[in-house]
């Protein structure tokens, strides 16, 4: 069955709300990506398991995403169906002091409505431009901890036997800044519960607003995907970047910023293709130069 004869299948079967040929830069950070032939945006979590049945059923290649916060788009947009997944529910038991958020919530929201409980433990991830979804699958972090660590259990839904478990954190494999979900995209999080830490509302919400601060101090106001390569073990990227001199380094509308040489920004126009071979640029003069190897912390998504 051809493209498009699965995409008038799926829109037969499919009672929502389908948009055809959208921009994928409108959906991301980076402000790159040219257009997903079909988009749906899923706002629970039967919502998302019946499109992504139908998609598994039809043959139909699919990507489901939250915030796009670290992801970099093709030029050429997404062959394909693109599922946003945008729900945010919260339910906070304070006597057991866990959360429960479903995996489109931003990770700021979680973090502040867990703290009208007067709840804490999470601070360090609200400042992080991200999704539950993609954190978990990600394993975000800051400052020496990740997202894992907060974990008790994580909802997933195997498109390839159609089912939902419940699994613990030892089960998914977690690394620096990553998972066994990054391997293996058929597992989609639905939802995850967090164990919380009991603390002071007011003082949450300062440590918040001053990380907020330190944060707009030291990285580029301009569209990116956050830290782009990784820390290699005992170093820092941003040092290792700046020693290799590629601090400022411009590629058509991409640029290593002078503010955070670990930030590659749009500056104007940035196509997928001038941040593929800036990166490349990096990688390779940082291993010239320093003799490490840096590997990309995003995520690029081909067209087809």
């Amino acid at each position: 069955m051809t493209d498009a004869k699965k995409y008038n299948e799926f829109a037969k079967k499919y009672p929502g709300v389908i948009k055809r040929r959208v921009p994928l830069s409108r959906y991301c950070t980076f402000k790159i990506g040219g257009p997903a032939d079909l988009l749906i945006e899923a706002k629970n979590p039967t919502q998302l398991v019946e499109i992504v049945k139908l998609a598994h059923q039809l043959k139909l290649r699919y990507l489901v995403i939250g915030a796009a916060s670290n992801l970099l788009f093709d030029d050429a947009g997404f062959r394909g169906l693109v599922v946003r997944y945008l729900a945010n529910n919260i339910e906070v038991d304070k006597t057991a002091t866990t959360a429960m958020a479903w995996a489109g919530c931003s990770l700021n929201r979680l973090v502040k409505h867990a703290a009208m409980y007067n709840l804490g433990g999470l601070d360090f991830l609200a400042n992080i431009p991200g999704s539950v979804g993609g954190a978990i699958v990600g394993n975000a972090g800051c400052y020496g901890k990740a997202i894992a660590e907060t974990l008790i259990e994580v909802d997933l839904f195997n498109a390839k036997t159609g089912k939902v478990a419940t699994v613990s954190p030892k089960e998914l494999d977690f690394t620096y800044r990553s998972s066994e979900l990054k391997a293996k995209p058929h597992l989609i999080v639905l939802s995850a519960r967090f164990k919380l830490l009991p603390d002071n509302k007011n003082r949450i919400l300062k440590a918040i607003d001053e990380e907020k601060q330190l944060r707009w101090g030291k990285h580029p106001h301009a569209a990116c995907a956050g830290s782009f390569f990784k820390n290699p073990p005992g170093e820092a990227a941003w040092k290792l970047i700046n020693a290799a001199g590629m601090r400022g380094v411009t590629v058509g509308g991409a640029r290593i910023s002078t503010k955070h040489p670990n930030f590659l920004v749009n500056i104007g126009g940035a196509k997928s293709k001038d941040v593929k071979k800036l990166a490349a640029k990096v990688i390779e003069a940082v291993k010239k130069r320093m003799g490490t190897t840096l590997e990309p912390e995003i995520r690029y998504i081909s067209a087809g």
